[in-house]
């Protein structure tokens, strides 16, 4: 038989959630029976204050916190602290353990855990597990010698030695106790654990919004006193990445914030600052309450002409905003714009393929091969043919302009088969019922013609056309 695993709460959240996970499989599946693991424990300090323990590892005559740290590709350990070549960081991570020691052998002093001998006796201790493929160097001689931090591989291959070799360990009854005091303390705090919250960095996760494309998004609450709401995007990194191929890609996703840290627009939704964790980059945004207007095609079925104008307005002067600062933001979608439920306000997001001018910051080539290959403009469809960026986010403006009038139908499938055929469209799908209806599909039509230079340029032509439907 296996160890058995007791969950007392929710793992944490994105790439360090899913260590936690994986770490909890390794141990329950590669230790032996008498193991109890129990991951997530909150254990109360006072004054509604907790302490966090990743995993409690215990077995008769044995008890020890596992602090799991998705740090990669590397960790230098120091005397109380933790580094990484990507620059991240954990300081006084030995001392804090400590202490949490200290908090768990007083809690165990007390119900439900046994009065027996074997089992007070115990000194709790503590280890530090990062992940398999990390490569750990020690600069402090105290913990090279108690190897105070391992990899999984190596931690379940020490406890396995430890159940082989520890004598107590064969003790049917006082293993049994054991597991017993374990699962009555997870239906005990059950309640209080509802109360705690899972973070990334300083941020307490409220809800995950989407995965996509191994891309984390959450909405989160700063810390006190500012407690501002935000939208957190991570980035998970590949170990295996050579030092230097891990900085280029650290770069490359970085290279949307440094375009959105200079734009300050009310339809563009706003960087407001950046952090790492041992194993991720996280961007920090403004939080918008909508929805991708991707979602929203059955609404703006039922929505008026005039909605329909003022969505597509605010996306235009968004792009117009980011044209005269030279950035381009070559993926415009239904998927890069948030609108609020009553269509009010509009928030262009997916920066992640601009193309900055200024040469702050380099296109992602990771997220343009990610595009919609219905969303490339007929003259970039040349390999190495260089074309003007703003007839291309020009002409995605007209796919989506389509698209909202046609209420999320495309109005072709394939834009290879677009341009070999002569750019026939897709016939709207039924007459203009009004003057506004018709100037829309006049304007979509002409933001989608074949030939870049008969495209209208710029796009303050088409927004004075939509002004005046308004006015």
């Amino acid at each position: 038989m296996s160890a058995q695993l007791v969950l007392c709460g929710e793992p944490a959240v994105g790439v360090g959630g899913e260590f936690e996970l994986e770490c909890a499989r390794e141990l329950r599946d590669n230790l032996p029976d008498g193991y109890v693991i129990a991951t997530n424990v909150n254990l109360p300090r006072g004054a509604g204050e907790f302490y966090e323990c990743d995993v409690v590892l215990s077995s008769p005559g044995l008890c020890d916190i596992l602090e799991l740290k998705c740090i990669r590709p590397d960790v230098i350990v120091w005397e109380d602290s933790v580094t990484s070549q990507t620059g991240f960081s954990i300081d006084r991570l030995f001392s804090k353990l400590d202490h949490k020691a200290k908090v768990l052998s007083s809690r165990r002093e007390a119900r439900p855990f046994p009065s027996g001998t074997q089992h007070r006796s115990v000194r709790v201790q503590s280890q530090v597990v990062v992940p398999s493929d990390t490569r750990i160097t020690f600069k402090a001689s105290i913990h090279a010698k108690s190897k105070s931090v391992m990899t999984v591989a190596d931690t379940v291959a020490k406890y396995r030695s430890i159940a082989t070799s520890a004598p107590q360990f064969r003790d049917a009854v006082a293993r049994q106790e054991n597991l017993n005091a374990w699962m009555a303390y997870r239906d005990q705090s059950s309640r209080g654990q509802r109360r705690t919250s899972q973070h990334l960095g300083r941020f307490v996760i409220r809800r995950q919004i989407r995965r996509q494309n191994g891309i984390f998004e959450y909405f989160a609450v700063d810390e006190p006193p500012c407690q501002m709401e935000v939208l957190l995007r991570e980035f998970p990194f590949d170990p295996t990445l050579p030092a230097s191929q891990l900085q280029s890609y650290l770069r490359a996703v970085a290279g949307e914030t440094k375009v959105l840290m200079k734009l300050r627009h009310p339809y563009i939704s706003c960087v407001v600052g950046h952090f790492q964790t041992g194993a991720s980059w996280v961007q920090v945004s403004d939080w918008f309450e909508g929805e991708q207007l991707e979602d929203s095609w059955p609404i703006i079925a039922n929505s008026s002409v005039w909605d329909k104008i003022n969505i597509f307005l605010k996306i235009i002067e968004a792009l117009e905003f980011c044209h005269e600062r030279g950035v381009f933001h070559r993926n415009v979608s239904a998927e890069a714009v948030r609108v609020a439920a009553d269509f009010s306000d509009v928030r262009l997001v997916g920066f992640d393929c601009a193309l900055d001018l200024s040469g702050t910051s380099t296109s992602n080539a990771v997220a343009s091969s990610r595009r919609d290959a219905r969303l490339i403009a007929p003259e970039d469809l040349q390999a190495g043919h260089i074309t003007n960026p703003r007839l291309s986010d020009i002409f995605q403006s007209g796919l989506l302009l389509y698209r909202i009038v046609e209420n999320g139908k495309w109005p072709f499938d394939d834009t290879f088969e677009y341009a070999t055929k002569g750019g026939i469209l897709r016939p709207f799908s039924e007459q203009a019922k009004d003057r506004e209806t018709e100037v829309l599909r006049k304007a979509a039509v002409s933001m989608l013609a074949l030939r870049p230079d008969n495209r209208p340029d710029l796009l303050s032509k088409v927004k004075q056309q939509l002004q005046t439907l308004l006015a």
